[in-house]
């Protein structure tokens, strides 16, 4: 089984004339919003042209390359792959949004890519290092729409006007993590004659949306348009997820990596140019997945709210402004250690209930990552010993 890597490398010669957009080139699209492209891309309010692959490659700055701080050197290596390919390098790129406001609880980025055969993909950005994106993404759980929700929605309209003379232009939608809940909730709330544009959205691993909320959206009208992959042991993509028919239908893939890693794309299994599909179309912690959505859903969204800005008061004493931040112990940092302790004493037994009760099913989740890890390991360890034991007896039989 491949990655999006030997994707490239087997169909990266072909133009989109020649092999027109497949789910592959969607999340390789919606990758590519991760990566910073201040004052090389320009934004909605210039309406400048668009720039060439080229141009952006010239000059992305080395030093602040990718909002994420995962596979950091995997993802430069990639970007080259990409932009350098036949298939990419012909494309251009326009309308680059990065809105970070911490008053609105607001992380926004989205990105436009004119594909070399005219189609148009609306790459919209998950959530990166930075903690305002993490808290937008909690508040999902009780206060809809978000801002990013919203501004997904102007951005989609924006982008149509400029393309509004070219008749035949074709649409796609799509992103990864809560770029995914962004492109799926613009298409249901966009208007109709852009809704009949739009060819297909991409939403890859990308948190649902609460029953309630979702009854309020027009799925019915994009319905057969929307495209959910979830890894088969992914949380992210599962969260507010049900069964219920009018809940967007996920595709369960395959992932080299285990547990919480599946959400990070660069592990999806790609066979030719589609996901590697599981056979079984239940998630494998579907349990621990519908016990976490009905403890959200039985909080209540005045509790939820009430936790969450709770939660944030207290990240908010360390001064960190991502999870790079938190995560990284400095003097100033650790002398606010007993602010922090004493905001937590001052919490209400609910909240500090609520967060133990959410701690446990984290701490479950790691935990059953961590005994698949071993398992693993385990196995590994077997074939080998089984291997060398193979090995020795050849040879004693050669001589």
């Amino acid at each position: 089984m491949g990655t999006i890597q030997s994707y490239l490398e087997e169909y990266g010669g072909y133009n989109f004339v020649e092999k027109s957009l497949c789910e592959i080139d969607g999340l390789i699209l919606a990758h590519l919003s991760y990566y910073v492209y201040d004052n090389i891309v320009p934004g909605i309010e210039e309406i400048c042209p668009a720039v060439s692959t080229d141009y952006i490659m010239e000059h992305m700055d080395e030093k602040n390359f990718v909002s994420v701080t995962w596979e950091v050197e995997t993802n430069k290596e990639i970007f080259y792959k990409i932009l350098g390919s036949r298939r990419f390098r012909n494309m251009k790129v326009n309308f680059y949004v990065n809105d970070i406001d911490k008053e609105k609880d607001l992380q926004f980025s989205a990105i436009t890519f004119i594909l070399g055969n005219g189609d148009i993909y609306l790459a919209f950005r998950g959530t990166d290092d930075a903690l305002v994106g993490w808290k937008e993404d909690f508040c999902m759980a009780y206060r809809t729409p978000v801002a990013a929700q919203e501004k997904s929605v102007e951005y989609v309209e924006f982008v149509a006007r400029q393309f509004c003379r070219k008749r035949n232009a074709r649409f796609y939608l799509g992103g990864h993590s809560k770029g995914g809940n962004l492109a799926a909730y613009a298409a249901m709330c966009c208007n109709q004659k852009l809704k009949h544009k739009i060819g297909k959205i991409y939403d890859f691993d990308g948190p649902g949306f609460r029953p309630d909320f979702m009854e309020t959206l027009d799925y019915a009208s994009v319905k057969d348009k929307i495209i959910k992959f979830v890894p088969k042991e992914s949380f992210v993509g599962m969260l507010m997820q049900d069964d219920e028919e009018n809940s967007i239908q996920c595709t369960l893939i395959e992932s080299s990596n285990i547990g919480l890693l599946q959400h990070m794309p660069l592990s999806w299994c790609v066979e030719e140019d589609h996901f590697v599909r599981v056979e079984s179309n239940v998630p494998e912690r579907k349990i621990l997945y519908d016990r976490m959505n009905q403890w959200i859903y039985g909080l209540g969204k005045e509790r939820v709210g009430a936790f969450l800005d709770n939660l944030f008061s207290i990240i908010e004493i360390t001064e960190a402004e991502t999870l790079t931040d938190l995560r990284t112990p400095t003097p100033e940092r650790l002398k606010k250690t007993k602010l922090v302790r004493n905001a937590y004493r001052d919490m209400d037994e609910e909240t500090k209930s609520i967060l133990w009760e959410m701690t446990i099913m984290v701490v479950e989740l790691l935990a059953k990552d961590q005994h698949e890890r071993i398992q693993k390991w385990k196995l590994i360890e077997r074939t080998r010993s089984r291997m060398d034991e193979l090995l020795m007896n050849g040879i004693k039989g050669d001589r």
